[in-house]
């Protein structure tokens, strides 16, 4: 499938209020000569979840360098400068989502982060619109949907989905885990992003690395034609024999409904 054929199907099968985004990530410090930066667009840098929200619910494609990071965790977690010694102590977590500096390091030490220069560029679009082979998809929706997606990466192999929480720098869940995992990853988006990029409450997100990409695609079909595990859910309970309270016998018996 080309990149209007998934998102086609990802709308089939899924049927999210917002857009697939394609993800495509670049060790050279140069974006596509049709792409323009964060900063370009709007005059100042953006966070890469704005750029995210931007592309899934505005349909814009967005680049991103160095320069056009507004979020120094970003910054860090990219892998375009090394954690200064403040940052591995746990000071940019401390005391805002750690009780104890030292709590904050070991939260920091378990950020999963790219190798310094690994990554100079990145571009956020919509599927439908990508004109490149993306290294992610990464896909928001409710719960039902999710799990929809984890169904359906398990389908060929089996197993789960492991996925790590800490409620925070859902870039680096969505982004630098699948590239570096090549697995597909359950994400719960963090306060920042709640704040800065308006992702709803009820909204979860689901990454899947290119390399995974087929395996999903059969699977969302094949449970899908199960019959069992569809969007919209498929509520068996409606099928059941009604039934209404005692106050309701003599009308049913004037209806002819009941003896």
């Amino acid at each position: 499938m080309n990149n209007q054929e998934l998102s086609q199907f990802f709308n089939e099968y899924l049927r999210t209020a917002t857009f697939p985004v394609a993800i495509k990530v670049s060790g050279e410090e140069q974006l596509p000569p049709k792409v323009k930066s964060a900063a370009e667009i709007f005059g100042y840098p953006l966070n890469i979840c704005q750029g995210i929200t931007i592309a899934r619910r505005l349909g814009r494609t967005v680049g991103f360098l160095e320069k056009d990071h507004a979020c120094g965790l970003s910054v860090l977690i990219f892998g375009f400068r090394e954690d200064p010694d403040f940052a591995t102590q746990g000071h940019t977590i401390y005391p805002l989502y750690a009780k104890t500096p030292e709590a904050g390091a070991r939260t920091q030490a378990a950020t999963p982060k790219m190798e310094i220069g690994a990554i100079r560029s990145i571009v956020v679009a919509p599927l439908q619109r990508a004109d490149y082979a993306p290294d992610i998809i990464l896909i928001y929706g409710n719960g039902a949907q999710i799990v929809r997606l984890i169904q359906a990466a398990v389908y060929s192999e089996g197993g789960v989905v492991q996925s790590n929480f800490m409620g925070r720098c859902s870039c680096a869940a969505y982004i630098v885990y699948p590239l570096q995992s090549q697995q597909c990853n359950v994400i719960i988006p963090g306060g920042g992003e709640r704040v800065f990029a308006l992702t709803a409450d009820d909204e979860i997100a689901f990454a899947i690395p290119a390399s995974r990409l087929a395996g999903v695609v059969e699977g969302l079909k094949g449970t899908h034609d199960s019959g069992v595990a569809r969007i919209p859910t498929p509520f068996f309970g409606v099928q059941a024999k009604p039934k209404f309270p005692p106050s309701y016998a003599e009308l049913d018996k004037y209806c002819g409904l009941t003896e």
